[in-house]
């Protein structure tokens, strides 16, 4: 879990070290072909921001439904059925966050990064042959 939750946030870090220059930024040479010129980046900072906390919110949630479930639970089934349900929950909320990221790059001109399962590291516009990403 740890790992595919780190996948937005580097995102969010690469977004903040690169859009932290301001005005030095305009005179950095261009960036590597795929990935997103620091304008880019400085551009969609606020959505990815609020984002950002919107999946913290909602991670939080996940957390706090888990920990009364759990509390409530009877048996091992129950305490099995309540483990499934948070992991669940933890996937969807991924892949609606996930979604919504693609949607902000889509709409301002950003290649995705390419990731796959078990892959952790990634490239930006890159994808493994027969991969289809996100």
């Amino acid at each position: 879990m740890a790992a595919s939750l780190s996948t937005p946030f580097r995102i969010a870090v690469l977004a903040v070290a690169l859009g932290a220059g301001g005005a030095a930024l305009a005179q950095t040479a261009p960036s590597e072909p795929g990935r997103p010129t620091p304008a880019q980046l400085q551009k969609i900072f606020p959505e990815q921001k609020r984002l950002a906390i919107s999946d913290h919110q909602a991670r939080i949630t996940i957390l706090q439904n888990g920990e009364r479930c759990l509390g409530a639970a009877g048996s091992s089934e129950a305490l099995r059925a309540c483990m499934k349900q948070e992991r669940e929950a933890y996937q969807r909320q991924r892949e609606q966050h996930r979604a919504e990221i693609k949607v902000l790059f889509e709409r301002n001109g950003i290649p995705l990064p390419e990731w796959g399962r078990g892959d952790r590291r990634w490239k930006w516009g890159e994808g493994r042959p027969g991969n289809s990403g996100v």
